[in-house]
């Protein structure tokens, strides 16, 4: 039996002996086998933590070494990151949709001399650059893959060779000797142009931010988080990760989102921490459903909608309702709005965080006010991410055109400029072997220069207009916040993505992909018999409802933020083909330079 050392609550590792060592019986994590879902618990992760861990050592691993994690959300990559910081190292994250260069410059980068990978993909674009990647020594494959390769070893025959040989005494010495201002992690920032910059994240950061989470946005009821966004980013680690880690709580990993909706109906999650587009995507399937409903339903939906919509200011503020509003929500709630929760898998959520992105107010007010308390926050990769966020409406009032209030230990000031300026313990330490840059994102007075725009309430609370280095300058030398617009545009069901184009031009175009689980539906009523994206696109009763989509989404607009023309597009943006980032943001230099062409003749005689 393991003597129970206490540790200083300074580092992960530290907190997850004592979590595991508390909660040993229950479920620390779940995942989906082939035909069910299968919990870890406390006991056992931690058994398999000191196993891989104690090879680790023994291999050769010393403190301050970094390790690779290059794998999408799972249990083994809780695995791997727990005892790479047991050993007393750091682990550099890598999403498991970087290509082979990507990785293979990641790793150059940050010197890591293991690399754990989720499968064969992953190894295979390693192996592929193995000679240009300088210091890279081991390949630890999660999947239970044969590649006759020495270079190649199996988690599992890595965690076996652990259990022979337990170095217990050595792991709990290397956690009691961590220094909390070390580098914990290095977290490359996707960025938008050029080569990704690793940010240097230390214990103290992590430790301190998921405290400050916390204290800001208690979680005063059993917490089971169903983990959809990639680990490899601040947001989901933090959030998602370490603050359930230090509460004694389960995770659960989807399988992605492609299953998302299978998975939130097995589960029934308390809590979820999503980007904007799976809650639009939520959004777009539910209308789908009502427009195939009989005429009776779709006008009962409809009403319901409107009253959700007018009772989420109120909720949010955390006001009673009038009195017909209120008896009409309650009607409501009877009769759709608990059964649409349960329908989508959310019959037991108890809050729905949201990052990465702005939330449409569209988006927002539905979901408020059937009863899904949305939470939406503000970051970086720089700032552990979070500084600002909303929390339950009983506690502050969620204001839903702003990110919410700042964490506690963390100031927020506005610049001359209108650039978001922030100070606080979650401040990064730098980036990693570039003063230079480091230097440039740092007042003189040491505050961090976040590159977005915003402005502070009365209140206290942080409203984003836009990205610093996003805005647009029109050839009339107006500024026009793109993501603003675009997410104004998104809120229409027939637009899956939008790209706004018009820096040093005399007015806006978009590239628009459709959403064609909305679009076929659409055009079979209309006597239009293609399905295939491009026939579709290229149909001209489309392009005129395009049109009219147009002209009823720039309404609200004003002149010089309204799009002139627009371009349907049959593929959709992907990280695959560098157009999105993994935080799904789209890189405007990468899509311009590709559909050049394509941009060059919506602006043909422009005037």
């Amino acid at each position: 039996m393991q003597k129970k050392t206490i540790f200083e609550q300074n580092n992960f590792a530290a907190i997850f002996r004592t979590t595991a060592r508390t909660n040993s019986d229950k479920a620390c994590m779940k995942y989906r086998s082939p035909t069910e879902w299968v919990d870890i618990t406390w006991s056992e992760a931690l058994e398999r933590v000191d196993a891989l861990t104690s090879w680790l050592i023994a291999g050769g691993i010393n403190p301050g070494d970094n390790l690779a994690i290059y794998s999408e959300n799972r249990p083994e990559w809780v695995y791997a990151d727990l005892a790479t910081l047991s050993a007393g190292g750091a682990d550099v994250t890598i999403y498991p949709t970087n290509s082979g260069p990507e990785a293979a410059f990641i790793l150059n980068d940050s010197g890591a001399r293991y690399c754990f990978c989720s499968g064969r993909k992953q190894v295979e674009n390693l192996l592929e650059y193995r000679n240009d990647i300088k210091k890279l020594e081991r390949i630890i494959v999660f999947d239970d893959e044969t590649f006759n390769d020495p270079f190649v070893i199996t988690l599992s025959e890595a965690i076996q060779s652990g259990m022979r040989t337990p170095l217990l005494a050595e792991i709990e010495s290397r956690i009691r000797t961590i220094d909390p201002e070390s580098v914990m992690t290095l977290i490359y920032t996707s960025g938008t142009t050029g080569n990704p910059k690793g940010v240097m994240l230390t214990h103290n950061n992590m430790v301190i931010q998921a405290g400050q989470f916390l204290e800001h946005h208690p979680f005063p009821f059993k917490a089971l988080a169903l983990s959809i966004l990639p680990l490899s980013h601040s947001l989901e680690r933090t959030i998602g990760y370490h603050s359930i880690l230090m509460m004694g709580e389960t995770v659960a990993f989807s399988r992605g989102p492609e299953n998302l909706l299978e998975d939130l109906l097995e589960i029934q999650p308390t809590v979820f921490l999503v980007v904007p587009r799976i809650l639009e995507k939520l959004y777009q399937g539910i209308v789908l459903k009502v427009n195939q409903a009989p005429p009776a339903r779709r006008r009962i939906f409809r009403w319901s909608e409107r009253t959700a919509r007018r009772a989420s200011y109120y909720i949010a503020a955390n006001k009673r309702l009038p009195l017909f509003l209120g008896i009409n929500h309650r009607l409501a709630e009877k009769l759709i709005f608990l059964k649409l929760r349960e329908a989508v898998g959310m019959g037991r959520m108890r809050c729905i965080g949201i990052g990465g992105a702005p939330l449409s107010l569209d988006i927002y007010e539905f979901f408020m006010g059937i009863g899904l308390e949305c939470h939406i926050g503000f970051g970086l990769t720089e700032t552990s991410p979070v500084t600002h966020v909303h929390t339950y409406h009983w506690l502050k009032p969620i204001k839903m055109d702003t990110v919410g209030p700042i964490l506690p230990k963390t100031l927020c000031m506005i610049a001359d400029d209108g650039e978001i300026l922030i100070k606080g313990p979650q401040v990064m330490k730098g980036y990693f072997n570039k003063p230079d840059a480091t230097a440039e994102v740092f007042t003189e007075d040491g505050w961090f220069k976040t590159g977005d725009i915003g402005t502070i309430d009365e209140d206290g609370y942080l409203k984003i207009t836009d990205r610093k280095k996003d805005i647009i300058v029109t050839s009339g030398g107006k500024n026009i916040a793109p993501q603003v617009i675009e997410n104004h545009f998104k809120t229409n069901p027939l637009i899956e993505q939008i790209a706004i184009i018009g820096d040093r031009r005399k007015f806006l175009v978009a590239l628009i992909v459709p959403s064609f689980e909305m679009l076929v539906p659409w055009a079979k009523e209309n006597g239009i018999a293609e399905t295939d994206p491009q026939a579709l696109i290229s149909n001209k009763s489309i392009i005129n409802r395009f049109d009219k989509v147009l002209a009823e989404m720039n309404r609200p607009l004003g002149r010089v933020e309204q799009v002139k023309r627009f371009s349907l597009l049959a593929t959709p943006f992907s990280q695959e083909d560098g157009e999105l980032t993994p935080t799904l943001k789209v890189k405007r230099k990468a899509v311009s330079e590709k559909y050049s062409e394509v941009i060059e003749r919506l602006y043909e005689g422009e005037d």
